[in-house]
């Protein structure tokens, strides 16, 4: 008999999955989300960990919301099919995302 149970927990998907997008869209679609929220609720936030999308947290901030001290980084590797001049070459490319937790301001 395992000592672990072999199934696992289904994983909580982020409140707002903004992958594959980068400011300033990503801050126009977090700004969106927020202004829906109820006071005080904790969102998380799921983001590329770019140069494009560094101002994503202090623009957060300066709207008023509160950055918890949970975030993290998290590494995914994703492969991609890239066609190039005719010839079809695969590439390897790590996407580094960071996990943020924001409450929405009163």
């Amino acid at each position: 008999m395992p000592l672990f149970p072999t199934t696992s927990l289904p994983k909580k998907q982020p409140d707002l999955d903004l992958t594959g997008t980068s400011c300033p869209m990503a801050f126009v679609k977090t700004r969106i989300y927020l202004d829906q929220c109820m006071a005080e609720q904790i969102i998380e936030i799921l983001y590329e960990n770019t140069a494009a999308n560094e101002p994503l947290v202090r623009s957060i901030e300066a709207l008023g919301h509160k950055i918890l001290p949970q975030n993290s980084v998290l590494e995914t590797q994703e492969t991609a099919a890239i066609n190039i001049h005719t010839s079809d070459h695969l590439y390897k490319s790590s996407i580094q995302l960071k996990r943020i937790f924001v409450q929405v301001k009163k």
